[in-house]
């Protein structure tokens, strides 16, 4: 067993903090199932523990009842699940988990009739077992590239696993990257994803599983199946357990890593066996089912919600008010909607509140849309109450229920709302029932109007819980308490940021001059307007009106807007895969933006086709001299067949008189398309997924509750103030692949007004609200300066030592570190490109993505990957420089059996590098062939650490020897001496097998060795007549026969131990597998 830092560092600690929790931890064996409770590494359940588990947590009058016959029955439900979706599967199972299973009853019982018998207690955790075992081997299905899989740890409930942790040494590259991709790879995530077609893993493992952990110590993370690596995100609460409970049950620490707060706040049995219960849902999301579990923060807020639910004084106890309530204020994007879904899951299971009337308190009906979906997900019947009439129905039904009530009337047109004149009014007196929560969704909004006295009028003693993703304003603070209570729970903007549940909101300011082509179509646009004023009233009529109804809604402005926004667009946004909306100053407005940017696509898509090849050719430093319509033509050509599939929508309501042209954008089922559509990403390898429509314009709708991932910047065009600002900002603030943040651009002016915008907050409520994109440049110093001190503070210049630096990253934790640091300049500078302030460091980007390139060849390091993480436009950046220096980075580097790599060692300018490109290049070749001759390259591989370690840094000695071994390595076996009818390649990996194995129990002799390579050569021959049936590799029962066959040859024969038979006989099917073409060939 490994005992190197990954499990020194972050295994043992794990395993050592859940037996400090309760867990029982058994150390899995890689040949020996029994030692983990299993008759076969098949197995996935650990029966023994399972059938002890349900005969004792299914009790009759107290007594266990179970027999053998019902127990199979149950364990048999859980054992023969089979759907062809590990989603759909996992689905069924956690259904099973839940409700359990109906057996066979009992004559004397109930009248015979089927009992449910269920395989976790969940109201008693003590009386279940919670079992983690390290190294727990699952043998794949027959067919696949891998035998087995091993999960570092695997945890247990009654015997079913339910998570799965990959551990990682903090001190290599990318490790939670690494862990990630393997539990992806173990469940088949990445063929699901359509990154691969193969099999890589084993489904069952993982039908029964809950969520995946992927830690490096330092950092943990938690996901579901399905789940792509931005979707992991920390747990880094303990609650309802104290920190300081934590740090005491760990002897006293001053601080916890992320590991550690993952293992209390998600592991503890009674927190695992809730977030299993109530804390897990099953949802769809754009035609597939997604499986999600709560973050910690809403574990966290539904926990103390319903502590103060139970234990907060009623409105009769209080004599004045009722206690139990409260404000849950979590950001825009965090979940807020799903918090309200997991609250009214667990309120149901506890005896004190499950009696409880919900009623959830809207006032859009998009909202109601969005939301009482997502409440279905309780498993109630939601019953919506659209009219007045209809919400006193429900309100005045005694008794439990989940109620949607909207009863809250705006007045601007653009907000859907109730049916005309359906006004709240006096509601009267409907429940005094104290059995009744009420939810308010956006309380910022309602709690400045009638409605809750109205509410307080009909359901006077009902607790009153708020939820809000904005703040609350500072004027209103006070009575916000007063109605709803003390804040419960809050989640802030910086919170949401760090946790990479949201990324950060940047705006840009362009005026409405900025917006002009050669500054002149503003003047333009007044000319044509007041042409009969003199030249000095213009002027003054410009000042005043440059943001008035009439000149925003100028066709001739938005015209010159929406050329620039498209610009702004093809350089900034649209080479991340990003989409767009358009905030107009009113419906009109919406509608002339929607024909403006069809027309500004077709002008830049001319002026691209226009442009000379020596003009195309252009890199972004000879760009940023050039007139700005000669950029946005050049950045424009290198998009040029997407951007000509762009499409643009307005989404607006209906109001009364619409004119006919706006019918196309109100109508409601287009609307509803249009939104589905915008959603969809612009390429994906199924074409149903995919979908030009890359801009909405809008005036009032989708700037609250519109949730869409892909949308990267918003253009701004109207006035907002407060709440309506911030919801409108946090539109692009979804993370979405390696969406770095969200961008705002301003043609109004809010941002440039943005402290009186927001004057109404608390300035500690709206940290990070918005920050300017010129914050971006001093992070770009700064992480600039980070990845180039790696070599400089080491003495060395990565502008003229090149090769030092290079041979510097010989080290695996420093390659990992230069990565990390490289990854986190490249991400900021491609946000900034094309922008001035990043062409300062071009040729420094070069250079280091040079070194990067260099030693992920020589080195051969395929964990080193920067990933989409940097962009589009950097890596368009960094091919170009490493192509031009003759290095085409989609062939992989010159491998030592390729005729022209003494050709390529002697280009190397110093005897250390001739040395280091051979090493490496042997470790690779024997990386790449070990599988096919395992024991041929091991000696190899041994060989080369000796000739390292004599010649050590005498360079010139070393590549000498290296030289001659590489010769020696692309030679290849030599006939072994004394033995006849042996092909190196064929039978010579087979016969080195037998004979290794043999050895462990008996020295061979010249004639054993004779003899063993004639029982070889039959061997080998009957598992090449077997391999060569069609499609053997995917059939399980034809390697099953096989595996047979030769472990009886080996028996039969004596050949070793009938102990070792098995284990051989494993050995030599794996290698049969490797070399199954030359087995094929005829």
């Amino acid at each position: 067993m490994s005992r190197g830092p990954e499990y020194v560092e972050v295994e043992a600690p794990f395993l050592d903090q859940l037996a400090g929790l309760g867990w029982k931890v058994i150390v899995g064996h890689d040949e020996e199932p029994t030692v983990t409770g299993r008759e076969s590494f098949r197995d996935v359940l650990i029966k023994s523990d399972l059938r002890r588990a349900l005969r004792r947590i299914n009790l009759r009058d107290g007594a266990p009842w179970l027999d053998d016959a019902r127990i199979a029955q149950a364990v048999s439900e859980l054992e023969r699940l089979a759907t062809p979706r590990l989603m759909e599967g996992n689905q069924e199972a956690t259904r099973l988990l839940l409700d359990g299973v109906s057996v066979d009853g009992l004559p004397d019982w109930d009248f015979g009739r089927a009992r449910t018998v269920h395989f976790i207690d969940w109201k008693h955790p003590e009386r279940n077992t919670f079992t983690a075992v390290q190294q727990f081997r699952v043998d794949c299905p027959g067919g696949q590239a891998k035998r087995c899989i091993i999960p570092d740890i695997a945890l247990f409930i009654n015997g079913i696993p339910v998570v799965v942790v990959e551990c990682k040494s903090p001190g290599v590259n990318s490790p939670l990257e690494q862990a990630i991709d393997q539990l992806r790879r173990y469940h088949n995530g990445r063929k699901a994803a359509g990154e691969t077609d193969l099999n890589e893993g084993n489904e069952r493992l993982f039908y029964t599983n809950q969520f995946l952990i992927a830690t490096c110590r330092d950092s943990a993370r938690v996901g579901t199946i399905g789940a792509d690596a931005p979707d992991y995100l920390e747990w880094k609460d303990t609650a309802p357990v104290s920190l300081d409970d934590v740090r005491a049950e760990l002897g006293g620490k001053a601080k916890l890593n992320s590991q550690e707060r993952l293992v209390a706040g998600m592991l503890r049995p009674a927190h695992l066996l809730d977030i299993i219960r109530h804390f897990t849902i099953f949802n769809q999301s754009d035609g597939r089912t997604i499986k999600i579990v709560a973050r910690y923060q809403q574990f966290r807020a539904v926990h103390r919600a319903l502590e103060r639910l139970q234990h907060g004084k009623t409105r009769r106890q209080d004599g004045e008010l009722d206690r139990r309530g409260g404000i849950i204020w979590h950001t825009q994007g965090s979940g807020k909607s799903l918090t309200m879904v997991f609250l009214v899951r667990k309120l149901r299971s506890l005896d004190a509140v499950k009696r409880f009337k919900v009623v959830v308190v809207t006032d859009r009906k998009d909202l109601e849309r969005q939301l009482s979906g997502t409440a279905g997900l309780t498993g109630e019947t939601v019953q919506v109450g659209k009219s007045v009439k209809r919400v006193k129905e429900l309100l005045r039904k005694r008794g439990p229920g989940l109620v949607f009530a909207m009863i809250q009337k705006y007045t601007d047109p653009d907000l859907e709302q109730l049916e005309p004149g359906d006004d709240v009014g006096d509601l009267g007196l409907l429940n005094d029932d104290d059995a009744i929560l009420v939810l308010v969704d956006e309380a910022h909004r309602s709690h400045t109007n009638t409605l809750h006295a109205h509410l307080l009028q009909a359901l006077p003693n009902a607790a009153r819980i708020g939820f809000t993703g904005t703040p609350i304003i500072m004027g209103a603070k006070k009575r916000t308490t007063e109605i709803f209570g003390p804040e419960i729970d809050r989640y802030t903007l910086r919170e949401s940021e760090a946790d990479g549940a949201t990324v950060p909101i940047l705006y840009e300011g362009r005026t409405a001059d900025g917006a002009v082509a050669d500054g002149r179509d503003l003047d333009q646009v007044f000319e044509d307007m007041f042409a009969e004023h003199s030249e000095a009233e213009l002027e003054q009529i410009k000042r005043k009106y440059a943001t008035s109804g009439a000149i925003l809604e100028a066709p001739k402005l938005i015209e010159a807007k929406a050329r620039d926004i498209l610009r702004h667009y093809v350089q900034h946004v649209l080479p991340a895969g990003l989409k767009a909306q358009v905030v107009a100053y009113s419906r009109r407005a919406a509608v002339t933006y929607q024909a403006a940017l069809v027309a500004a696509r077709d002008e830049l898509l001319r002026d691209a086709r226009a442009l000379d090849p020596a003009t195309r050719a252009l890199d972004d430093v000879d760009l940023a001299s050039k007139p700005a319509k000669i950029r946005a033509a050049a950045y424009a050509a290198r998009v040029e067949a997407l951007l000509a599939e762009l499409q643009f929508a307005a989404v607006i309501s209906p109001s009364n008189n619409d004119l006919p042209e706006y019918k196309e954008w109100t109508d409601s089922a287009k609307v509803i398309e249009r939104i589905a559509r915008f959603k969809r990403p612009f390429t994906h390898k199924d074409p149903a997924k995919r979908d030009p429509l890359a801009f909405l314009a809008v005036k009032s709708m989708l700037l609250t509750g519109f949730d869409a991932p892909v949308e990267g910047v918003m253009y701004l065009d109207r006035s907002l103030r407060e709440a309506d600002l911030l919801q409108a900002l946090a539109r692009v603030n979804r993370t979405y692949k390696a969406k770095k943040a969200g961008l705002i651009v301003d043609y109004y002016g809010v941002a440039r007004h943005l402290k009186e915008a927001l004057s109404a907050y608390d300035a500690a409520d709206i940290d990070g609200a918005l920050q300017s994109v010129a914050d971006e440049v001093p992070k770009l110093a700064t992480q600039h300066a980070r990845v180039m001190a790696i070599f400089t503070s080491r003495g060395l210049d990565p502008r003229t030592q090149t090769d030092d630096c290079v041979h510097l990253l010989r080290d695996e934790r420093l390659r990992a570190e230069f990565a990390v640091k490289l990854r986190q300049f490249l991400a900021t500078y491609d946000f900034v490109l094309p922008r001035p302030a990043a062409l300062p460091y071009v040729r420094d980007v070069e250079l280091l993505a040079e070194l990067y390139t260099r030693a992920q060849r020589l080195y051969r390091d395929d964990a080193l990957e920067l990933s989409e993480a940097i962009g589009r436009k950097v890596q368009r950046l960094i091919d170009e420089h490493i192509i031009s220096l003759g290095i085409d980075p989609k062939i992989p580097p010159i491998s030592i059996t390729d005729a022209k790599f003494a050709e390529h060692v002697a280009r190397q300018v110093s005897p250390r590098a001739k040395a280091s490109e051979m090493e490496h290049a042997i470790r690779h070749h024997i990386r790449k062939n070990l599988d096919q001759d395992p024991v041929h390259f091991q000696r190899l591989s041994e060989r080369l650490e000796e000739i390292l370690e004599k010649f050590g840094e005498n360079w010139e000695q070393l590549a000498l020897a290296l030289s001659e071994f590489v010769e020696q390595v692309r030679r290849g076996r030599d006939a072994q001496p004394g033995v006849e009818g042996i092909d190196p390649r064929l039978h010579a990996p087979f016969l080195d097998l037998l004979r290794q194995a043999r050895e462990q129990e008996t020295p061979v002799s010249t004639g054993d060795l004779r003899w063993l390579a004639g029982l070889c050569v039959q061997l080998v021959e009957h598992i090449r007549e077997r391999v060569r049936m069609v499609g053997f590799w995917k059939n399980a029962s034809y390697q099953e026969e096989l595996r047979g066959q030769i472990f009886m040859f080996l028996d039969e024969h004596s050949i070793v131990d009938i102990d070792a038979a098995e284990r051989l006989a494993d050995r030599l099917m794996e290698l049969g597998k490797a070399n199954h073409d030359r087995l094929a060939a005829t």
